[in-house]
């Protein structure tokens, strides 16, 4: 198999090419990247990271194009998310992702929250993920984010997955204008796909020069 065979990949996921070529040379340990787990784990995210960065939206019978792209908004973050999830468990991190976002710089954060709550300035969205959210921890970081923590901003992404998957979230949830949802949406994947992307960027550079002959 050439390494043109996984251009696809290296699409969505710059450099792909390079870290599994790098993988492979240390007999398939992903350990030089700062990653846990198998090569197929790393594959396994690099495919649904690539689902999350091609997705432009579903087709829906019946429905009007400020509804379908609601719904286009809320799949999106659904992918984005779940892939999301995916690279933290390589990186070995879980909720609130403290390691994972310690070299992200913190402006960005901080624009994220500011583009979010400017979208939802009644706070429609998040009152109504408080009210619906399946999980005590999602509650609590929505809550903290409502009172100011920037970087519980990250919870709407969580919180809006888990309830569209498991609970009742619509594109017009607590009556919130469709176009601020969506705006919400692109914000949020935009804002993890572009850190995913800057993250792994990091960490194959750094592999790439700690491995390089003296």
């Amino acid at each position: 198999m050439s390494a043109d065979d996984y251009a696809y990949l290296d699409d969505s996921l710059p450099g792909f090419q390079r870290a599994r070529l790098l993988v492979k040379a240390q007999g398939d340990s992903l350990a030089a990247l700062g990653f846990c787990g198998s090569k197929f784990d790393f594959y396994r995210f690099a495919n649904r990271f690539r689902v999350a960065v091609s997705f432009r939206g579903m087709a829906l019978d019946g429905f009007s194009e400020e509804t379908a792209a609601g719904y286009d908004a809320l799949t999106r973050v659904f992918f984005v998310w779940s892939s999301f999830e995916r690279y933290a468990d390589l990186a070995g991190d879980r909720a609130p992702f403290r390691a994972l976002f310690a070299h992200h710089p913190r402006r960005h954060v901080h624009d994220l929250a500011t583009r979010c709550r400017a979208l939802d300035p009644e706070q429609r969205l998040c009152d109504f993920l408080v009210e619906q959210s399946l999980l005590p921890v999602h509650e609590t970081y929505l809550r903290r984010y409502r009172d100011g923590h920037d970087f519980s901003v990250l919870t709407l992404a969580a919180c809006i997955r888990h309830i569209f998957a498991h609970g009742i979230l619509t594109a017009h949830p607590n009556r919130l204008p469709t176009a601020n949802l969506v705006g919400i949406g692109d914000s949020l994947g935009a804002f993890l796909i572009q850190f995913v992307r800057d993250d792994f960027a990091r960490r194959l550079s750094f592999a790439e020069a700690s491995s390089a002959p003296a």
